[in-house]
């Protein structure tokens, strides 16, 4: 009966006369990946065994959490008259976005070659959660406005209220509120991966 023992890269069950792991392909003699392997698996194909998907889920728990600090912080902030409401909003989400990688970072980088697989697994997760809230708000304020537009057999009076809201919430998306949404994209990869790369090098100090 042969003696069975773990792969070392990828911990798959092995028996003890392979040579190479089945599953990842690791020369299991010399201590080193198998040629093979590298050339037909890209990138994207190591992907998997680079990115720590539960670490990066549980990260959106300290995301959660810091929503909740960072607002307390920044509202004090727009309460004197500071920031704005769209400011507010960047500062809460960016914030929040930071220390969150930076558990990331910590928690799923072994060594420098997992700062970047987790990066993008971690910034491809924020991206999917943000735009799927800000489509369900834009899906529901298209609608609201849908509704207050059909109002209008009702009375000239409902008519002129429905077409003054819409007209309020156009003006609101001024050049400025614009802007800050464009910064605050391009801040998110940013951030993030100053994040993650920070908890990295906290964990190797």
């Amino acid at each position: 009966m042969p003696i069975k023992k773990h792969c070392p890269n990828c911990g798959n069950e092995i028996s003890y006369e392979n040579e190479f792991c089945t599953e990842c392909g690791y020369d299991l003699i010399n201590g080193t990946p198998s040629p093979k392997t590298d050339v037909s698996n890209g990138f994207f194909d190591n992907l998997p065994q680079k990115a720590n998907i539960p670490v990066i889920i549980f990260s959106f728990v300290i995301f959660g959490i810091f929503l909740f600090i960072d607002s307390f912080i920044w509202s004090s902030f727009m309460k004197n008259g500071s920031i704005g409401f769209s400011t507010y909003l960047l500062l809460t989400l960016i914030f929040s976005v930071f220390f969150a990688s930076i558990f990331v970072g910590y928690f799923a980088c072994r060594d420098k070659s997992y700062v970047v697989p987790n990066f993008l697994v971690y910034i491809a997760s924020i991206y999917a959660v943000i735009f799927s809230i800000y489509g369900l708000l834009f899906t529901f304020l298209m609608g609201f406005m849908s509704v207050l537009s059909s109002i209008s057999p009702l009375g000239s009076g409902s008519s002129s209220t429905g077409a003054s809201s819409a007209s309020n919430i156009a003006s609101s998306m001024d050049l400025s509120f614009i802007f800050e949404i464009i910064l605050f994209i391009l801040l998110i990869p940013v951030v993030s991966y100053a994040g993650i790369y920070l908890g990295y090098y906290f964990k190797d100090i």
